[in-house]
């Protein structure tokens, strides 16, 4: 979910003498889900939920009433996903970088935001991701300040957005449904957990690229070597055994720091709507 630098055919590093602090150069390339890919990602869709048996509108015990239970966990992440990614496009637009406004990432569009597959995980599995702000560190004023904070802004944007929805919900909960709160107890959670997760310190999460942003040359060129085999590194620590009480712990500590100060903003138990 963090933003990541657009693929180069250049060199992985620049020399100290560009004032890039070692940050990868990008180059323009215009990205996106094209109009076919979407039509194949919704007749996959299709498919699926019908081999689930979703789509049986004659059997009342069908699985619609499961796509219902699952419908505010799905506009959650949705909704979340394209904060966070937006987020990082925004502060690195601010530090001059023109990439994410040029390939067409600087809305709120969802549909800019979404992911093929991270799409049908959302669907179907616990988890979902969005496509990765592509951002250029090398066209920012201040590279390394730039990257980090463009890092920093996506779990930064979910906890604002959880913050957000609790203070509405405090003040207009008297007006809502009682069925409400789910939807807005599912999106405060999703976001919390959301920013927690991404705060890890393992490429390709946000935490990495804040550290890498603001770390000295030396240690720059100690850690580039771990974004190539990012992704195997926090697969090992989702599930492997042995490695996956650290994850487990990260993500319990985060919560319990940010959670109970959003009870007190909407007056509600959001730790009992946990899952």
């Amino acid at each position: 979910m963090c933003a990541q630098p657009a693929p180069t055919d250049r060199p992985a590093v620049l020399p100290d003498n560009t004032g890039t602090g070692g940050l990868p150069p990008a180059r323009t390339r215009r990205s996106g889900i094209t109009p076919i890919q979407w039509v194949g990602l919704a007749i996959l869709v299709l498919l699926l939920l019908n081999y689930l048996h979703l789509l049986d509108l004659t059997n009342p015990s069908s699985g619609l009433r499961l796509l219902n239970a699952q419908l505010p966990r799905f506009v959650a992440l949705v909704l979340a996903i394209t904060v966070h990614e937006f987020s990082h496009g925004l502060v690195a637009t601010l530090f001059g970088d023109t990439l994410p406004r040029r390939v067409g990432r600087l809305t709120l569009n969802p549909l800019k935001h979404l992911d093929p597959i991270g799409t049908i995980m959302i669907l179907i599995g616990p988890i979902g991701w969005g496509r990765p702000m592509p951002i250029n560190p090398a066209g920012m004023r201040n590279p390394n300040l730039g990257w980090a904070l463009s890092s920093l802004a996506g779990p930064v944007s979910n906890i604002l957005a959880a913050t957000l929805a609790a203070a509405l919900y405090a003040v207009f909960s008297g007006l809502l449904a009682p069925s409400a709160f789910r939807y807005v107890s599912t999106y405060i959670l999703i976001n919390v957990l959301l920013a927690v997760f991404n705060l890890i310190p393992v490429p390709p999460l946000d935490g990495f690229g804040f550290v890498f942003g603001l770390a000295p040359q030396p240690l720059k060129m100690l850690l580039l070597p771990l974004q190539r085999y990012g992704m195997f590194i926090l697969l090992a620590f989702l599930f492997l055994p042995a490695l996956r009480p650290v994850v487990d712990t990260f993500i319990g500590t985060g919560l319990q720091l940010i959670l109970p100060p959003l009870e007190d903003v909407c007056g509600c138990n959001l730790t009992a709507s946990l899952f």
